[in-house]
């Protein structure tokens, strides 16, 4: 079960990606608000893919749409994968 809440989500996708590595793939998902995003990139993808799909959506998400060239941070990064 993800809830929602921007920032709770981005801690959901650096959970999975622990679970992920260390073995276990769930194979029930549930979520609300982002927690819904999350759940439906988990629950859409083959268990290999998901990891993937995961941190290229909070990657996409966290980039500026309005500024584009100045890339944000790594200290203020949201992926998983700059945690």
């Amino acid at each position: 079960m993800l809830q929602g809440g921007g920032a709770l989500g981005s801690y959901q996708a650096g959970v999975y990606q622990g679970l992920h590595e260390a073995g276990i793939m769930p194979n029930w998902f549930s979520g609300i608000s982002i927690g819904a995003f999350n759940a439906a990139i988990l629950a859409g993808n083959l268990p290999e893919r998901r990891l993937e799909r995961l941190t290229e959506f909070w990657e996409t998400i966290c980039n500026s749409a309005l500024f584009p060239e100045y890339p944000v941070d790594d200290r203020f990064r949201c992926s998983p994968r700059y945690r």
